[in-house]
């Protein structure tokens, strides 16, 4: 299947960064937990809450969109999974 929203995939971090305000809330929690993260894209956030030492699992429709996702997280060995 390949959604129509894949061409704007092929944009480099095409959402910016995570938000500030998501990343201070799970930042002050005092234990790490899971996290399922739906709508996942390119992984602004489940990246960014995988370095967190949360276990993040993200789902997308976008194969092209969690390519880049996948491979961050197995560069940097963070505990994300997509699919």
């Amino acid at each position: 299947m390949n959604p129509a929203y894949d061409k704007y995939y092929e944009t480099e971090n095409l959402f910016g960064a995570p938000y500030p305000e998501l990343l201070d809330f799970y930042a002050n929690l005092p234990t790490k937990g899971k996290l399922l993260d739906i709508g996942c894209g390119q992984g602004r956030d489940a990246i960014a809450l995988a370095r967190l030492d949360f276990d993040v699992k993200g789902l997308d429709n976008s194969a092209v969109g969690i390519t880049p996702l996948n491979q961050i997280a197995k560069q940097e060995h963070l505990p994300l999974t997509s699919f």
